[in-house]
């Protein structure tokens, strides 16, 4: 009786073997010239070919055989893209090459060979599977108290917005000033500041950033003409930088709910309340107005802004307007949207959002957002959105789709796992690290959540 053996098996059955041929070459490294186990080097005379690939799709990492001709037999000449992100090549021999595939590299992938002066791509697409798990750093939503100790052991009184350096050191602002400093390595949690919670004049720790090296953490407090510094030189302990504005200058230093720093200028920026950029020199004290008038024409109100730069197009400031409402007349014109703002040319547009309080995924002018406060890049430029009273976490790629990415629109609750199934309680904060994970202040459920995407 004939057995019939599938494509797909029969790839699997290549990528076993050549993985075999990889341990044997490596075991055999002194004879690999006499046997040719390697096959050939790159000829530059001859071209190279392109035929098939397999699996078709897969995650980050996923192991892929490419076959076609003239790979060579050394892998630090052969370059394999999926789209713009380069590929790892683990080895080639000759007519085969064993390739990891890289992170996010975008849904539907084209797969490029270069070696040499040759380039060429396969017709057929490599299907990217993102993987999104969410977990729960710190903290319990049946324990709403602040107790330091272990990530297990801590607990949250109402978290509500963090920063995050390059070394992955997390200060949590508890409402209304209040800082907690967390260490996933050292597996610690330590109040770092209280302040007593009864002072209403104090202010509120709101949305803060780290400076343009990614040390020092800043932390704006609204309502107060200054702000914190943490700098871990220092170990950590907390600077009062009480602002002083330029002679002569008139602007709203008190109402200030998010700092993001220029990658150009090194700079501190916000957004009034009043609709005034204002520009901070964090050495100096220094505050000056840049710009007035901000949506002062849609809002005509009080706005309350949270501010991110673009890592690519660096002059180019990012901000979101959250709900606001006037009892009245209802929801006000200018909100739950997401504009952009060139330093340059001070021009506005809207960047995303229909300004109907929804939830719809899709093209970026026609996605609907509900109240929508937290915003940052990752270093590939994709923006992810705290999309605060939907529960959920939303993300608009480079190429202006809008997609929930964690959270179930319109339901609240307390679930960790998988994306289809992970709940939020009306989070504000929410911060990305240099690898892409976020780290969320799940404010009703007193918790520090961890949402890691691949």
């Amino acid at each position: 009786m004939k057995i019939e053996i599938t494509k797909k098996i029969w790839y699997r059955h290549i990528r076993a073997i050549m993985l075999i041929l990889l341990v044997f070459c490596i075991s055999c490294k002194d004879k690999e010239t006499d046997e040719g186990i390697n096959g050939d080097p790159y000829d530059p005379t001859k071209p190279v070919v392109l035929s098939e690939f397999y699996p078709e799709t897969g995650g980050m990492a996923e192991q892929v055989i490419i076959k076609g001709k003239n790979f060579g037999n050394d892998n630090t000449q052969l370059r394999v893209y999926f789209n713009r992100k380069q590929a790892k090549v683990v080895k080639t021999i000759g007519d085969l090459a064993y390739v990891l595939a890289p992170r996010l590299p975008g849904d539907t992938c084209t797969i490029s060979v270069a070696i040499g002066e040759d380039s060429l791509q396969y017709d057929q697409p490599f299907y990217y599977k993102t993987r999104v798990q969410v977990f729960t750093l710190s903290g319990i939503p049946e324990e709403r108290k602040t107790l330091d100790g272990t990530l297990v052991d801590a607990r949250f009184y109402n978290p509500f917005y963090l920063a995050i350096d390059k070394e992955k050191n997390i200060i949590v602002g508890e409402w209304p000033i209040r800082a907690r400093l967390i260490n996933e390595e050292r597996n610690t949690v330590q109040t770092l500041m209280s302040l007593p919670s009864s002072n209403a004049s104090q202010g509120e720790m709101m949305s803060g950033c780290t400076d343009a090296k990614g040390e020092v953490i800043y932390f704006p407090i609204n309502n107060m003409p200054y702000f914190f510094a943490f700098d871990p030189e220092q170990q950590w302990t907390p600077r009062r930088i009480i602002l002083t504005k330029e002679p002569g200058e008139d602007f709203n230093i008190l109402g200030k709910y998010s700092f993001a720093v220029s990658p150009i200028d090194s700079m501190l920026y916000t957004i009034s309340t009043d609709g005034e950029l204002i520009k901070m020199n964090p050495k100096t004290k220094v505050a000056s107005l840049v710009k007035k008038g901000i949506l002062k024409d849609v809002v005509g109100g009080k706005i309350q802004v949270y501010l991110a730069f673009h890592p690519i197009e660096k002059h180019m400031l990012y901000f979101v307007n959250p709900s606001s409402m006037n009892p009245k007349d209802g929801p006000i014109p200018g909100t739950d949207r997401i504009y952009t703002l060139n330093m340059i040319t001070h021009q506005i547009d809207v960047f995303a959002g229909s300004g109907i309080k929804g939830h719809a995924d899709g093209p970026k002018e026609m996605a609907e957002f509900n109240n929508p406060c937290q915003i940052c890049f990752d270093k590939d430029a994709n923006l992810y959105v705290g999309d605060t009273d939907n529960f959920c976490v939303r993300r608009i790629s480079t190429d202006g789709i809008v997609s929930t990415i964690a959270g179930i629109p319109r339901k609240n609750g307390y679930v960790d796992g998988d994306p289809e199934i992970a709940m939020f309680d009306r989070f504000w904060g929410m911060k990305i690290d240099e690898e892409g994970t976020l780290y969320i202040t799940d404010y009703y459920n007193s918790a520090i959540r961890k949402l890691t995407i691949q």
